[in-house]
């Protein structure tokens, strides 16, 4: 993973800093890090009621910065539980609000990861690191054939997707309100917003038990069976 995104991450922070800041991206290999404000920037304006929390947040590799938002929010402490809505604001390569939104160009980690897992076990059944480990990825009924073939690679990887399908619901509320920060505010009070919530987390984690149990009583998972495929020790 990291020999692929590293680099790119590498070439997002030079699009920063030669952009003044509008080509962001994050591909999980930053440092975060938030400074609090005092006061929000002269003529800011934001749909949060009453905020009471900004911060300029960054994220850096090897202290060069990639990203760079002022996160507004308003935080309200329940007794059991702590809510928060935010809206963020792009800001240039010197921390100043800057005057249009730039481009975020993070789903690009998404797609060239996809991408090389899916060349690596379609053309040779494994990636660098189950190399590394000694297994590969065989097909079921072929099993001496080199690869898995690129649709039934992606299948495999689309199939490890499945269990995320819970948090659906959830991410597209997200995202229909994500220019609306007051009906966001309303909407994460309701008794539906956290039902939601929690069973699309509650789905998310029994997939992923699934799979564990499986790999614990070395069985083939339930993506490998999807896809036709089985993981096994590659032969020296």
């Amino acid at each position: 993973m990291a020999i692929v995104l590293v680099p790119l991450e590498i070439v997002v922070a030079i699009l920063f800093a030669q952009t003044n800041g509008m080509i962001q991206g994050d591909f999980g290999f930053t440092q975060a890090s938030c400074e609090q404000l005092s006061t929000l920037p002269v003529g800011l304006v934001t749909q949060i009621d009453n905020p009471n929390y900004a911060a300029d947040c960054r994220k850096s590799l090897f202290g060069f910065d990639t990203a760079r938002l002022l996160v507004v929010s308003r935080i309200e402490k329940g007794d059991v539980v702590t809510t928060s809505v935010s809206e963020s604001f792009w800001l240039d390569a010197d921390g100043n609000l800057a005057d249009r939104r730039g481009y975020d160009v993070s789903w690009i980690a998404l797609a060239a990861l996809l991408a090389y897992l899916v060349a690596m076990e379609g053309w040779r059944g494994a990636t660098l690191g189950k190399k590394a480990t000694g297994i590969r990825t065989i097909v079921r009924t072929e099993p001496l054939r080199q690869g898995v073939g690129v649709g039934r690679a992606l299948a495999r990887r689309l199939a490890m997707m499945l269990g995320g399908l819970g948090m659906l619901p959830f991410g597209i509320v997200m995202l229909w309100y994500r220019s609306d920060a007051a009906a966001l505010a309303a909407m994460s009070h309701s008794t539906v917003y956290w039902v939601a919530a929690f069973a699309g987390v509650a789905l998310v984690f029994a997939w992923l038990a699934w799979i564990v149990v499986a790999m614990i009583r070395k069985r083939d998972t339930v993506y490998d069976r999807i896809a036709g495929t089985a993981v096994v020790r590659a032969r020296s």
